[in-house]
């Protein structure tokens, strides 16, 4: 009995391990039938190619500019807004050290430093100016930003050329323009000094504060974040600001306006009108008895607030808008790019993912629509037949009256006499002229 009980273990193991094979060489048989293993077929993974081009600018500057803002945006995605700022906030940076960056090597520079100042305060004004994250991170890192240029054509005209605009931009920087712009056109980025840096850190409380009061309600300028970039070993403040003209409508014409009749007039070397052209053209920004009284208190209260900082200097930006001549100009753009295509031989087609922004329908509604999306733009006073819109705003905000102003002045009475209405006047003095040139340019 001894010797078959190992026999039987054998021979039960051994069916187990033939019901085993079965199970797991079962499938492919070979050529005598015989039962082959299966065999997994791995796929081959080719490597990853991506296919938009990221943070690539023709200038070194721009490009880690988009870097720096994606960083900075994905960095505070899952910081929560506080309820109250302290005054560590108002005092707070991040900063980013770059020594070696392989990547994008043609666009990038291999070594570069990126600083935000005060995230915290900024990402809470973005929240409160309606400028949502992703849009910022879109606006300022998708797309290749472009320079101010003096001749620049409108972005919203179907003829611009986003390629041959940009191709200048080391030539605008070389011409010291202080200006970019995201390419949806929402946005404006100020390159400026560090003075006014330290500035803008011994207001932004005060700032901060009067924009909350205001809920928006405001024609100062909308600071949306502040940074410093060094490239090459030289240092570049910004500052970035929603933009005054920040509509899908051609500026057919432009003002920078302060009050003051010395020297202010366009020339050739800044077109640019002013207040003399302003005044000689019989110029009035008809929006009508409602909206005038609306925002002349709004000016009246941002002035007001400028004052109290010792702030002068400053200009309401303006734009105007023909409505019957923005409709002629499109059909005009329509039938060339229509001409175009079909010399081609291809079908024009207004594409909505096209590079180009569209204007917006010449209707009252859609403008109208387009006013509450931007406080800086007004539809003219309904009862006028000669309709326009206006996209104003203060700008230039940051100059204090100091012992350089005070020497400007000075040498200005001097020349010009006290009765003159200079532009570098004390800082009561500007806002009470500032206002009554509005109350008069507004009807």
């Amino acid at each position: 009995m001894g010797s078959h009980e190992p026999s039987s273990s054998s021979s039960t193991n051994g069916g187990k391990k033939s019901s085993f094979r079965r199970k797991v060489f079962s499938g492919i048989k070979g050529k005598k039938g015989d039962e082959m293993p299966e065999v997994k077929k791995q796929k081959k993974r080719k490597a990853f190619k991506m296919k938009k081009k990221v943070f690539r600018s023709s200038d070194p500057l721009l490009s880690v500019f988009m870097w720096g803002v994606h960083q900075s945006v994905e960095q505070l995605t899952h910081c929560t807004i506080p309820p109250l700022l302290l005054d560590t906030d108002f005092k707070a940076f991040s900063k980013i050290s770059i020594e070696n960056y392989n990547f994008n090597s043609d666009n990038m520079t291999g070594k570069f430093k990126f600083k935000e100042y005060c995230p915290i305060v900024f990402k809470n004004l973005r929240d409160r100016f309606g400028v949502k994250e992703a849009l910022f991170n879109q606006a300022l890192s998708s797309c290749e930003p472009y320079y101010e240029s003096k001749v620049q054509p409108s972005r919203n005209s179907l003829l611009f050329d986003a390629s041959s605009a940009q191709g200048d931009a080391l030539k605008e920087k070389e011409r010291g323009h202080k200006y970019f712009y995201s390419k949806d056109n929402k946005f404006v980025v100020k390159i400026f000094h560090s003075e006014e840096v330290e500035f803008m850190h011994s207001i932004l409380n005060v700032y901060y504060n009067y924009a909350v009061e205001k809920a928006g309600q405001t024609l100062l300028p909308q600071y949306l974040a502040m940074y410093k970039i060094t490239v090459s070993s030289i240092e570049y403040h910004m500052i970035v600001m929603k933009n005054v003209f920040a509509v899908n409508l051609r500026i057919h014409k432009k003002y920078d306006l302060k009050g003051s009749k010395v020297d202010r007039a366009a020339t050739d070397k800044d077109p640019t009108l002013k207040d003399c052209d302003f005044l000689n053209e019989d110029m009035k920004i008809r929006v009508g008895e409602e909206k005038r009284k609306h925002i002349l208190a709004m000016l009246e209260s941002d002035v007001q607030f400028l004052s109290q900082l010792k702030i002068m200097d400053y200009s309401l930006l303006l734009g105007t808008h023909n409505v019957a001549q923005g409709h002629e100009e499109r059909e005009m753009d329509e039938e060339h790019s229509s001409s175009d295509d079909l010399l081609d031989g291809e079908e024009f087609n207004n594409n909505k993912d096209s590079d180009v922004p569209m204007e917006i329908e010449e209707e009252e509604e859609e403008v109208e629509d387009q006013i509450y999306e931007n406080g800086y733009t007004y539809f003219s006073d309904p009862a006028i037949s000669n309709k326009e819109v206006y996209c104003f705003g203060l700008i230039d905000v940051l100059t204090k009256y100091n012992a350089t102003k005070r020497a400007a002045h000075t040498a200005k009475t001097m020349k010009h006499g006290s009765g003159a209405e200079i532009s570098t006047v004390r800082p009561e003095s500007y806002s009470k002229r500032f206002l009554e040139f509005m109350s008069n340019a507004f009807v």
